[in-house]
């Protein structure tokens, strides 16, 4: 069996990939003159689907940043496993 150990540029490298995720928040969904109510639900979901789903991609964004330190300092404890 091969040795299991933290990478730490691993870790960075990930978070590169997390921080180009965005969300074109300010692009809404308009009816014009339709007056379907169930359409007008959709747009009124979809519009705060955007928001939320806005929250969400920045709320991932600041808790991937804490992945280099964890990964240091598993790495670290690592370093004092004998494999």
């Amino acid at each position: 069996m091969g040795k299991i150990a933290s990478n730490t540029s691993v870790a960075s490298s990930a978070i590169t990939g997390i921080n180009s995720v965005s969300v074109n928040r300010g692009q809404q969904v308009t009816l014009g003159k339709s007056n379907i109510a169930s359409m007008k639900t959709g747009m009124t979901v979809n519009n705060q689907l955007m928001s939320n789903l806005d929250q969400l991609v920045s709320c991932v964004k600041q808790q991937s940043q804490k992945f280099p330190k964890i990964a240091e300092m598993i790495a670290i404890r690592d370093s004092q496993v004998k494999f």
